[in-house]
């Protein structure tokens, strides 16, 4: 049976998420698999209110600060050196990379998951309103 493991960092929302996660993938060959990759991202970034808004400096550059796309980076130097342990390649974070910017997934939009909530009900609203046989 595992460890249990307390982590707190001074305001807990970078270097927090940034830890845990990388340790899981070091720690765990689930989160090495494209499923549990994408778990990871969604429990500690998303889940945990990362401020992604804030960090790329879409809103202003007070709290600009690249903090997920320097995770990436350490995952990127995992899989380059370790290749046959992930299921997944560089291609894969070179994406998510190009994703934060591009706005393009809710999931890495707003500043925390209430913000996220809203945007995906909006989205959700306008999806409906495009079907063709609603403006019949």
């Amino acid at each position: 049976m595992g460890h249990r493991v307390l982590v707190h960092c001074s305001d807990g929302w970078d270097r927090t998420a940034q830890l845990t996660a990388l340790s899981q993938i070091m720690l765990d060959p689930h989160y090495r698999t494209i499923e549990g990759f994408v778990c990871i991202i969604n429990k500690e970034w998303c889940c945990f209110g990362h401020k992604f808004d804030d960090r790329i400096g879409k809103l202003s550059h007070k709290e600009t600060s690249p903090i997920f796309l320097q995770f990436l980076d350490c995952v990127y130097q995992l899989v380059t050196q370790y290749p046959t342990q992930f299921e997944f390649t560089p291609h894969l974070l070179l994406l998510l990379s190009q994703a934060i910017y591009s706005g393009f997934f809710v999931s890495f939009r707003g500043n925390c998951e209430k913000e996220r909530f809203q945007l995906m009900k909006r989205v959700a609203f306008f999806e409906e309103m495009s079907y063709p046989e609603d403006f019949e």
